[in-house]
């Protein structure tokens, strides 16, 4: 019923992903950070065919592990 609005793996709907990552990075003061790290993964081939929430997803984890 609600397909168009999950991605299809989990209930969790595309925006809600964004606005939750959004406000994971504001608390954590993580926000420049993550920005940099996208900005980063625009210009490596090895991120060049991730959708915008795939890159994110990466962005986030990165940032948060310190990797």
């Amino acid at each position: 019923m609600y397909g168009h609005i999950t991605n299809g793996l989990n209930n969790m709907s595309v925006e809600d992903f964004w606005w939750d990552t959004h406000n994971e990075l504001k608390k954590l003061g993580l926000t420049r950070k993550f920005d940099r790290q996208v900005k980063k993964m625009k210009t490596q081939e090895k991120h060049k065919y991730k959708d915008p929430k795939q890159i994110w997803e990466y962005a986030l984890n990165k940032v948060k592990n310190g990797r």
